[in-house]
């Protein structure tokens, strides 16, 4: 399994992927929401893998953790919309905008620095 360097190195790598893409296109808004999500998912998996030594296969799984320890908790509502974004940009295909991609940067970047600061 992953180590907590492992899942950072990872989120890092998804973040410049994430960095390469524009808004220009639909397609591209909708990567950038699944990279996002998957961004967040490794910095949680991270936490776990270092504080509980966890390693979570199940999406239903973490989010259960998430809802329950401490320190996810204070960013439940930011993964949530993450997880949302990336899901329905994957799955749903809405009409997502330049807009939900700023707004999942903000969701994103505040996950980041709480995590990290713990990590």
């Amino acid at each position: 399994m992953p180590t907590g360097d492992e899942h950072v190195a990872k989120a890092e790598g998804n973040q410049e992927v994430y960095d390469l893409l524009d808004t220009a296109s639909q397609s591209r808004i909708d990567w950038k929401l699944t990279i996002a999500f998957y961004t967040a998912m490794h910095y949680v998996e991270a936490y776990l893998a270092k504080d509980r030594d966890e390693h979570l296969r199940s999406h239903t799984t973490r989010d259960r953790c998430v809802a329950q320890d401490s320190e996810l908790r204070k960013v439940q509502i930011e993964y949530a919309h993450l997880k949302y974004f990336g899901y329905n940009a994957r799955y749903e295909r809405p009409q997502f905008t330049a807009r939900n991609v700023r707004e999942a940067e903000g969701y994103l970047t505040a996950l980041k620095t709480h995590l990290l600061r713990l990590l």
